[in-house]
């Protein structure tokens, strides 16, 4: 999955997915664990350990970015 943009409305706080994200689950009362940059969010049903696991495989993703000059 690539990058997503997710809009926000300053006024009323209603979120707008895209497509892509609702066609892989992420429906109904999505989890979120926010720190002070960024929010993982979770799709409903998905376990603490494949979170973490995702995590790890997008950090690798980020570094490679990086160093690919794509901040």
């Amino acid at each position: 999955m690539g990058k997503f943009t997710i809009s926000i409305g300053e006024k009323t706080g209603i979120t707008y997915f895209p497509k892509e994200l609702r066609e892989e689950g992420f429906v109904g009362r999505v989890e979120g664990l926010p720190n002070a940059l960024t929010v993982t969010l979770i799709k409903p049903g998905t376990k603490l350990a494949d979170v973490e696991k995702s995590l790890r495989i997008l950090l690798r993703d980020i570094r490679l970015r990086r160093e690919q000059g794509q901040e």
